[in-house]
């Protein structure tokens, strides 16, 4: 990886870095800062393990550019890795002593209002440069009947393999025994991050950063990844707070968001393999609890 991300950095730059050092890595593959001889002197690079994860970030990154949030500068993709600015600051995980939780949530809430606000030509992924206005699905429930359809068939097939118990496709099941009841139209395709949770957050102790790290950027629901905001950390800086004071959540948000987390998160399981746990199962109760309330 070290040597994939050398190579990418002479490609980029056309000068080969003085130093590399591993900042992070998780199931996509390495970070590295990478120091220059000449400006920008230090820049993040990410090696990837699987075949066009970089060039599929790249293209994310250039959708989410559309919407004037907060982003670091995209320098580049090469040998399998991406070149961005250097964020000098730490994820909103691990905030640093004295933050100012209440100034700096607000300030987030802005800008993910902001990157919803963006509006597309229709619902869909972000596969190619004709999606970076908008999708080639009309309406969302049939778009994210799609999505679910596959994330449901990556849960059968980790509870084949016992990965999940069997009755963890039972429960998503009951999603789509009521479907158009549970997912209502929003009002225009949102540009949707995708993975828009605390550690995707760049903060230092007084200010928001910017955001890193777009994972299966789309149009789409703006509540898709809403629950991700009370996820590793959210909730102390009241982002979900702060982003429904700026655009009202739907009356039924409970359950459809309910829903959308219990997807999402087994698809991250299923296909990182990761057997189901404790974490799981918290995505999972709340489910059943939200479609018990509702009689579905």
């Amino acid at each position: 990886m070290k040597d994939r991300a050398a190579k990418a950095v002479s490609l980029i730059f056309g000068v080969a870095p003085t130093a590399l050092t591993r900042i992070g890595g998780g199931a996509y593959g390495v970070v590295f800062r990478a120091e220059l001889p000449e400006k920008p002197r230090a820049v993040a690079v990410k090696a990837f393990i699987r075949e066009g994860d970089c060039a599929r970030e790249a293209l994310w990154y250039a959708a989410l550019q559309n919407a004037k949030v907060r982003l670091p500068r995209l320098f580049g993709c090469a040998n399998g890795c991406l070149a961005l600015e250097y964020v000098a600051g730490m994820n909103a995980s691990a905030p640093p002593a004295h933050c100012d939780f209440d100034g700096i949530g607000e300030q987030i809430a802005r800008d993910i209002a902001l990157l919803h606000s963006c509006r597309g030509s229709g619902f869909g992924a972000i596969s190619g440069a004709a999606d970076l206005r908008g999708g080639g699905c009309p309406t969302w429930r049939d778009c994210f009947k799609t999505i679910a359809g596959a994330q449901f068939a990556k849960a059968e097939n980790a509870a084949r393999a016992g990965l999940f118990s069997v009755a963890v496709p039972d429960l998503l099941t009951r999603i789509f025994c009521r479907f158009d009841l549970i997912f209502n139209e929003p009002p225009y395709p949102s540009l949707i991050h995708g993975d828009l949770n605390a550690e995707n957050i760049m903060i230092d102790a007084r200010s928001y950063l910017c955001m890193i790290d777009p994972i299966n950027s789309l149009w789409g629901d703006p509540e898709l990844e809403l629950f991700q905001l009370t996820q590793n950390g959210g909730d102390r800086f009241r982002l979900l707070e702060n982003y429904a004071a700026l655009r009202p959540l739907t009356p039924d948000y409970r359950l459809k968001s309910a829903c959308y987390a219990a997807l999402v998160e087994a698809d991250w399981f299923a296909d990182i393999r990761r057997p189901q746990d404790a974490l799981l199962n918290s995505f999972l109760s709340a489910l059943q609890d939200r479609l018990n309330e509702y009689g579905y």
